[in-house]
């Protein structure tokens, strides 16, 4: 699947995007907690433009994820370092919402261990869906990405290395069985280094 991130503050703008990004993408990730004075009108206005899946990319403020969850997305992002508490508030509120449990390092990639080892942690906080995204300071390290998705098919799991080197595990990671790829409508809509836009990502997959 291929999801399209938006991140802006104001409203008209994400309602136009998301227009457009559900003509052309299989769901949307919109970052809730960034919109300016963030309301329940406001919120309405977004949903009742949904007609496919959305992600909601959480900071894990309680104030906003009881007023994004009221209307029940398909899918919540975590941060891997959110507190158990807040997981558990999540699954109380909207019970039907995938919990995507998140690890980011912006630096480095690291050690295959590691990666293992922040799997079982996703395991602990309850995750349905496990995302690893890492930096790429040289090709090798995509090739560790894409060798650790591939020992990963049991799992609903996405694994990307963000920067110019790691573009490849952005454009072939599905052909290794991650849940779903991100691609920013244009170049100005990127929310993570080496992202590959939409129009360019799809020819890839078409390949």
């Amino acid at each position: 699947m291929i999801c399209v991130p938006i991140k802006n503050k104001n409203i008209n703008t994400i309602i136009k995007k998301l227009i457009i990004s559900q003509k052309n993408a299989d769901l949307t990730e919109i970052f809730f907690d960034e919109i300016s004075n963030i309301n329940v009108e406001k919120l309405k206005k977004i949903f009742n433009k949904k007609n496919k899946p959305i992600i909601y990319k959480s900071y894990g403020y309680l104030p906003y994820l009881e007023q994004v969850l009221a209307f029940a997305p398909e899918y919540i992002d975590l941060d891997i370092n959110t507190s158990i508490k807040i997981i558990n508030f999540v699954k109380k509120i909207s019970p039907k919402t995938k919990i995507i449990i998140s690890y980011h390092n912006f630096e480095t990639t690291p050690p295959i261990n590691v990666l293992e080892a922040l799997i079982k942690k996703m395991k602990q906080k309850k995750a349905d869906i496990f995302k690893i995204a890492t930096y790429a300071n040289e090709i090798s390290d995509s090739i560790k990405i894409l060798s650790f998705l591939s020992t990963k098919k049991q799992l609903d799991i996405i694994c990307l290395a963000m920067g110019k080197y790691g573009k490849i595990t952005r454009a072939t990671g599905h052909l290794l069985g991650n849940y779903l790829m991100y691609a920013p409508l244009d170049e100005k809509d990127k929310t993570a280094s080496g992202q590959i836009i939409l129009k360019e990502l799809k020819k890839c997959h078409l390949k």
